[in-house]
């Protein structure tokens, strides 16, 4: 009975991190982290 329980939250827990790092994963761009942004203008709001 307690094998059982630890293996099921075993693999509970494994399967919310494989979750969470494919959604993490898929929501940050890496091909973002390539680019440069274009620094901003030298203009004053007076």
């Amino acid at each position: 009975m307690q094998m059982g329980v630890l293996i099921g939250l075993s693999v509970f827990l494994g399967a919310v991190a494989l979750f969470l790092v494919y959604y993490i994963g898929s929501v940050l761009d890496s091909s973002d982290s390539n680019t440069v942004d274009e620094l901003p203008s030298e203009q004053k709001n007076n």
